[in-house]
This record gives structure tokens, C-alpha cells and sequence, in this order.
């Protein structure tokens, strides 16, 4: 018998990990097994346009959060045919029938399943022997906590927020693939990322962060966007570690962003740059 969870849980917010520790909470109460239910792809990409919403978090850090949070997970393959199933049908055979749920929990006006017909109200109608238990949202700044408001506050460059919401650093990771060697040229060598389609990368700048790899973690001047000052090319994310002197090609590198220092800028000369470039790396290593 389990007690479950279901939705995309993207970017595992606080308000997510709200439902999974009331999850927890009735699991032990009634002697059940927790267990969450998230799709593969987010259900979004296939009932309205592929790649949209861009996303939080990938199927591996979602994992990862979820094994933190000692709440296992099953990513369920999400398509048209699931999502044209009727909601009892899908309550039952899905969620009863297949997994042994005893209990459900719900956030507050969670909607599910073909047409919203999943609910509180609708599982209490119409299978009384669930045990259903909703729990309010998450409020930061008076406004619940979503996936959605995260995702504006980053396309804005406004980290702080988006971190407060997530209860973490805003992260993103790929393998470190050769770049123009630019900043080496400039004494600043960066690792360059290359980075899943479907990431969220939050608004151009520059950014503090941390970067870390082989279980080693080293502060970065972590720079999002084109690099107007060296000639425009396609937007990415460079990461220049400080105190690191090492070849990272071909590694998987995870970066943290911690605090936005600044808009990018086209900068007239390549000396004004290099001396930029020395005040990021001096605010950085003033940073905690």
C-alpha cells in the first residue's frame, strides 16, 4: 500500500517539498510506503507546445532531490494516450490498481488528469476508501510559490528571489566542451558548458556562484549570455573558477548560482573588459 503524490514537481520548490514531508507525515501515520508520481516528459511539453515551459530541473536532479527529501520516485512516460485516459479510469487502473494507493495528498485546488476532473472533491466522491489529505500552499511575499514564478524571477535576473522560492542556489550542470579559448587569451580561462535544450538559463549577466566537479567545489565568476565585447555568438554559460589551474574538458561540471553581480555589458576596449573582469573575480572572493 503507498501514499502518493503526483504532479511534475519542477525545480522540487518548497511548496513541493511542503507535500512531500505531509506525504511523509501520513505514510508513517498509516503505516503506508510514500511514494511520488512525476511524468516524463512534463505534461505541458505534450498537451501544449514541445520545450515550453523551459525547465527547472532534469530528471536526474529531480532525483536527486527526491532521494534528499527520502521520498522515492517513479517518473511515469507522459503522452497523449495517458492524457486522453478518463479520470476514473486513471485513478484506478494508474494509481489504485498498479501501485496499491491508500492515500493521496494534494495541494490546496490541485487539478489533474483529462479535463481537471481530478480533485479532492472528485476522489472523495468517487472513491471513498482513499484517505485524501490537502495541504495549503507555500506563501513567500504573500504569493504562493510556483514553478512558474520562479521561472519569471530568473528570465528577470531576479535570483534572490527565485532562490528563496527553490529554499536553494538556482543550479545548472553539463560537460565542459571546448569554447573560442578566448578567455584563456585574455588570462581568464572558462569552462564552457554545454548545456541541455531544455534548461532554464535565467537573464543575461554575470553571476557568483560555485562550480563543482570530482567532489571538488571552487568559487566562479560564472558568466550567461553572448559576449558582445568579444564578438556575438550563440548564448551560453562560462564558468572562470578561482584558485583553479586544471584541465575540466569532457568533465560534468554543476554550477550554483548564489548572487547576480551584474547586467552584461559591451565593453569598448579589450583592457576595460580584462579590468572588469579583475572586479568580478574581487567581488567573488568577497562573497560567502
Amino acid at each position: 500500500m503507498t501514499a502518493i503524490v503526483l504532479g511534475n514537481f519542477d525545480g522540487c520548490h518548497l511548496g513541493h517539498r511542503a507535500l512531500f514531508e505531509a506525504l511523509k507525515k501520513q505514510a508513517q501515520k498509516n503505516n503506508t510506503q510514500p511514494l511520488a508520481i512525476s511524468f516524463e516528459p512534463h505534461t505541458r511539453h505534450v498537451i501544449q507546445e514541445p520545450g515550453h515551459p523551459e525547465l527547472l530541473t532534469s530528471n536526474d536532479e529531480k532525483r536527486e532531490f527526491m532521494e534528499a527529501c527520502d521520498v522515492p520516485l517513479v517518473l511515469q512516460k507522459f503522452d497523449k494516450d495517458l492524457f486522453a485516459v478518463p479520470f476514473r479510469s486513471f485513478v484506478n487502473d494508474f494509481a489504485i490498481q498498479r501501485y496499491g494507493t491508500k492515500i493521496w495528498v494534494l495541494g490546496l485546488d490541485q487539478r489533474f488528469g483529462r479535463g481537471g476532473k481530478g480533485s479532492a472533491e472528485t476522489l472523495r466522491a468517487f472513491f471513498p476508501d482513499l484517505l485524501i489529505h490537502e495541504i495549503n500552499p507555500v506563501l513567500f511575499n504573500n504569493e504562493a510559490i510556483s514553478s512558474s514564478r520562479i521561472r519569471e524571477a530568473l528570465k528577470k535576473g531576479e535570483l534572490d528571489l527565485a532562490n528563496s522560492m527553490l529554499g536553494r542556489c538556482y543550479s545548472l550542470g553539463g560537460i565542459v566542451e571546448h569554447g573560442l579559448g578566448q578567455g584563456r587569451l585574455l588570462g581568464f580561462p572558462t569552462a564552457n558548458l554545454h548545456l541541455p535544450d531544455y534548461k532554464l538559463l535565467p537573464k543575461n549577466g554575470v553571476y557568483f556562484g560555485t562550480a563543482s566537479f570530482d567532489k571538488q567545489k571552487h568559487k566562479a565568476v560564472i558568466n550567461i549570455g553572448n559576449r558582445p565585447s568579444l564578438g556575438s555568438r550563440p548564448v551560453g554559460l562560462e564558468a572562470h573558477l578561482l584558485n583553479f589551474d586544471g584541465d575540466l574538458y569532457g568533465k560534468k561540471l554543476s554550477v550554483e548560482l548564489v548572487k547576480r553581480l551584474r547586467d552584461e555589458i559591451k565593453f569598448d576596449s579589450v583592457d576595460a573588459l580584462k579590468e572588469q573582469i579583475k572586479k568580478d573575480i574581487a567581488s567573488c572572493n568577497s562573497c560567502k
